[in-house]
């Protein structure tokens, strides 16, 4: 039942079309491949209205869903005869893309609250502020095992194919110690039909630390903001700009390095924040304009005064205010800016120079 509502949705939501696209793109280029993946956008909302359990199980077993789109669209391949060269169910990969998730905050990833809920594998919300970001490196998508017993028939087509999965580390996608289900004997992989894709890595913190980096706080109580670590994979590479503030849609997943364990989130989404400020200037700000125009310097002189009057005291390090705000009126929106706007004040010149 639920490859068939599957099939209606999308049907309904034009993603039945879009998949004989990206067929079509496979089978125009006439090369075998170990996995074909596709992408599938899914919005909640209307998949829940059209079948609850379906919509349900999308949202909390996102991968056991995948299963059910993955069989939906193996059998529309073959009954359409849309990919030549596709031979099994396994070699078909889809990522589940949610619109968005329902506002509510059991979908709410903070990794201040307990408990961790990073073991239940379903699609989580969460949104902090990028602060470093690693170069784009190349994984493994796919990978095409054969069994070494020539006599066993699996010894070739398409029986074991090997997928990433969120959270599994390269060793669990691509190793040397497999054995065939059917005769039990090793099985090596086909290393012409390996499938890589880019992955980066990136560090964010949670966006309340802006309040802790003004210099004061409202409360007394004592808190540590530590950063977590999410995983940027294929068309979402480069998606993100360190010092931008994101919201993301993806699903938590607990990575095991040796005997340490490191609670990461696989990006499913990115939405840029923009920031909520006001969109005219106020009257107040006005009535100073107006009040220093007999002078082109007062002005300037007055916001480079009180500005950052919560970090360091209004009249010191004027110099270095005014510059920073002259900056800031020259930033804008463009993707492609080489700076960062910085306010450092120290007295250990070292660590700048750094």
């Amino acid at each position: 039942k639920m490859r068939e509502i599957a099939l209606v949705y999308l049907d309904r939501s034009g993603g039945l079309q879009k998949f004989v696209q990206d067929c079509k793109k496979y089978n125009d280029s006439k090369q075998s491949y170990a996995v074909y993946r596709f992408i599938i956008s899914i919005n909640p909302s209307d998949i829940a209205e059209l079948d609850a359990t379906l919509g349900n199980y999308i949202l909390h077993n996102p991968i056991q869903a995948a299963q059910i789109f993955q069989s939906v669209c193996f059998i529309a391949v073959k009954t359409l005869s849309l990919i030549e060269q596709l031979q099994t169910e396994a070699q078909i990969s889809i990522l589940l893309k949610p619109t968005h998730l329902p506002p509510l905050s059991s979908y709410v990833l903070s990794l201040s609250a307990f408990p961790f809920n990073y073991t239940s594998q379903r699609f989580y919300m969460s949104e902090g502020i990028v602060i470093a970001m690693g170069t784009v490196t190349k994984y493994t998508q796919g990978a095409r095992f054969l069994c070494t017993e020539e006599t066993c028939p699996f010894s070739e087509g398409y029986r074991y194919i090997r997928v990433h999965m969120p959270g599994a580390t390269e060793s669990a996608t691509v190793r040397n110690d497999f054995v065939c289900s059917l005769c039990s004997s090793p099985l090596q992989e086909d290393m012409k039909f390996r499938v890589l894709g880019d992955k980066q890595i990136v560090e964010m913190i949670d966006a309340k630390v802006l309040n802790a980096l003004k210099g004061f706080s409202s409360d007394k109580s004592r808190f540590r903001i530590q950063t977590f670590t999410v995983f940027l994979r294929d068309e979402l590479a480069n998606k993100m700009e360190i010092g931008n503030h994101y919201k993301i849609i993806g699903i938590p997943a607990c990575v095991q390095n040796g005997l340490q364990a490191t609670a990461c989130i696989e990006v499913n989404s990115v939405q840029l924040c923009k920031p909520n400020g006001p969109s005219f200037v106020g009257d107040n700000f006005k009535y100073l304009l107006s009040l220093a125009s007999s002078s082109c310097w007062r002005f300037t002189a007055i916001l480079a005064n009180i500005f950052a009057s919560q970090v360091v005291p209004p009249g010191t390090y004027n110099t270095l205010k005014l510059a920073i705000l002259l900056s800031l009126v020259q930033t804008g929106e463009k993707e492609n800016a080489d700076y960062l706007d910085l306010l450092v004040v120290t007295s250990d010149t070292l660590v700048i120079d750094r």
